[in-house]
């Protein structure tokens, strides 16, 4: 397509170059003609009436014989013959009757003879009834008088005819060769525009990204220098697009990694960049925000706020804000401004982290060293109170003495059973890379756990019961699960009043393995479960502490389940026992 508008609006500069002087040419070649044709004529026409005119002055001639003498020298001749007196009376003509002919003495030809010159006339003779090209001459007497003039006409029907034809030969001559130059012409110039064109083409074809086109030298040098010119520019813009694109998706692959988020917005306030953790921080769910404005696109005035002040004091800042939601989410804001290569600022760039994890991690650290501070003040404020009361003589008392000594060691077991349990939460936080996991015989474990808590539960008459096939087995870690088992059913113990049952039973699907605590204790209310495995959380705490309990117990078999991939829920009623489901996953990758 381009190949022939280019060609074309080409060929229409050399047509215009071209065939309009042809036309020009061969209308002047026509009028130059015609004029040659008429002057030539005028010429031939006076000089029959100088030959005319000579007989009429040497010979004698009657006035009746006028009429043969101009019908004899107009055969001869082939002009008209007319012959009128100085007062414009026709007295002869060859070929119309004179008498019926006007005055011809106010007629251009006549007036100029009767001066004694040579008239001219071209016009329409309306004797006639055409046109017609005259020559008038005067006659003299011997004396030197004017005795009559001689008029010479030639129709023009005939200059016409003759000039028609001429210009059709012209016509048809200017024509051929305007054909043949046209011909020719388009030929000359396809073959010239044919690389012009191809290069157009294919720079066409650059401008749209398509680099694989080459063009190929043609003949002309000029040509060819910028075939090869272009070609080496689409390689090496080929290469550095490549590079650019290359860049981008590593910028995109970085950006789209990164766990921190990015805001970038120009000092119109419009956005120029966010990546995909900023807009989750963030809740931004949609995907086409470079060019809106931040105040569209992010609803939190704290933000606002922080990008206006960094954008105007140009500083770099850092703040902290917390985002309400379901669940608070804080970040950690760090602002610069962001500069192009030739170190201009180009606007702000804030960097999101979120550091929720590290908040909730922060608190439970103080909530943990708050509880074990606790838990173990009243433990060791015991044993000081009765060192001293002993020091103080009570050691004399062997009764009471025994009595504290009592005291003392118990509540040197609740310290440590204390620390064992921190201890074990601590190791169990770790989360080992790799737990040892083997297919155990399920009845064997509930049963040794059952053995383990025979005498605690024979202390309050709890029957403890086993449901569960003797030949089940499951992939499990042996020692992990008879500890979470065995906490849970220190708990049901725990909670349980006298006289009651304790269920523990075992199923296999295809997928996992269930097992299950069941007691007839005291139950849970429903604002306790949210917190229930949460570190020295109690759901009665005086229990508990009269229980021996340290508040880990749960937290502990959590932890074990977790780092099994499995999961525990509970479901309790006041007044009618709790019961504990531990689902361990079978299938392993």
């Amino acid at each position: 397509m381009l190949n022939k508008k280019f060609l074309w609006k080409i060929y229409f500069v050399f047509v215009l170059f071209t065939v309009i002087p042809l036309i020009i040419l061969a209308y002047y070649s026509s009028s130059l003609f015609n004029d040659t044709i008429i002057s030539t004529d005028l010429d031939i026409l006076k000089q029959r009436s100088n030959l005319i005119k000579e007989k009429l002055e040497t010979s004698e001639i009657d006035t009746a014989e006028y009429v043969k003498f101009s019908v004899r020298y107009d055969n001869l001749s082939g002009s008209r013959i007319t012959l009128i007196t100085p007062n414009g009376k026709v007295i002869a003509d060859s070929r119309e009757d004179a008498s019926q002919m006007d005055n011809h003495a106010d007629r251009p030809e006549v007036i100029e003879a009767l001066k004694g010159g040579t008239g001219i006339s071209q016009r329409y003779s309306f004797t006639l009834k055409e046109d017609f090209l005259y020559a008038a001459v005067p006659v003299y007497e011997k004396t030197g008088q004017i005795k009559l003039i001689l008029r010479t006409g030639y129709p023009l029907t005939k200059v016409y005819q003759e000039e028609a034809g001429a210009n059709r030969g012209l016509l048809v001559t200017v024509l051929f060769f305007t054909v043949i130059i046209l011909v020719l012409g388009y030929l000359i110039l396809k073959n010239i525009t044919k690389p012009v064109s191809e290069i157009s083409l294919a720079a066409e074809k650059f401008s749209k990204g398509d680099f694989e086109s080459k063009i190929y030298p043609p003949a002309d040098e000029d040509l060819k220098r910028l075939a090869e010119s272009l070609n080496s520019m689409a390689k090496q813009l080929d290469e550095k697009l490549d590079i650019i694109g290359e860049q981008d998706k590593l910028q995109q692959v970085v950006l789209k990694s990164m766990k921190e988020g990015l805001l970038a917005v120009d000092y119109e306030e419009k956005i120029i960049l966010l990546n995909e953790t900023a807009a989750s921080i963030l809740s931004i769910s949609d995907t086409n925000t470079v060019g809106k404005t931040l105040q569209e696109v992010v609803r939190v005035s704290e933000i606002q706020r922080f990008f206006k002040k960094l954008l105007s004091e140009g500083d770099p800042q850092e703040t902290e804000i917390i985002l309400q939601h379901d669940k608070d989410k804080f970040l950690q804001l760090t602002g610069t401004l962001l500069y192009d290569m030739d170190n201009k600022a180009l606007g702000g760039l804030v960097v999101f982290n979120d550091i929720s994890n590290i908040k909730h991690l922060d608190t439970l650290k103080k909530d943990l060293v708050a509880n074990v501070s606790h838990e173990l003040r009243t433990p060791v404020t015991t044993i000081k109170g009765f060192i001293e009361t002993l020091k103080e003589g009570a050691i004399d008392d062997r009764e009471n003495a025994e009595r504290f000594l009592d005291i003392i060691s118990k509540h040197i077991n609740r310290l440590n059973l204390l620390i064992d349990d921190l201890l074990i939460l601590s190791k169990l936080e770790e989360k080992p890379d790799e737990i040892k996991i083997e297919n155990e015989n399920i009845y064997r474990i509930l049963s040794s756990v059952a053995e383990d808590f025979e005498f605690k539960a024979g202390e309050k008459k709890i029957n403890i019961r086993i449901k569960c096939d003797e030949n089940l087995k499951a992939k499990i870690n042996k020692h992990l699960i008879e500890q979470a088992i065995g906490n849970l059913v220190d708990n049901a113990i725990k909670y349980s009043d006298k006289k009651t049952t304790i269920e523990i039973g075992a199923s296999l699907t295809e997928n996992d393995l269930f097992i299950y605590v069941n007691d007839e204790g005291y139950g849970i209310t429903e604002d306790h479960m949210p917190r229930l495995f949460e570190r020295f959380y109690r759901v009665d705490k005086g229990r508990s502490r009269e229980e021996g309990g340290t508040g880990l117990g749960l937290a502990i078999v959590k932890h074990i389940i977790n780092n099994m991939n499995g999961s525990i829920e509970v479901e309790s009623k006041p007044g009618k026992g709790s019961r504990f489901t531990v689902k361990i996953p079978q299938k392993t990758d």
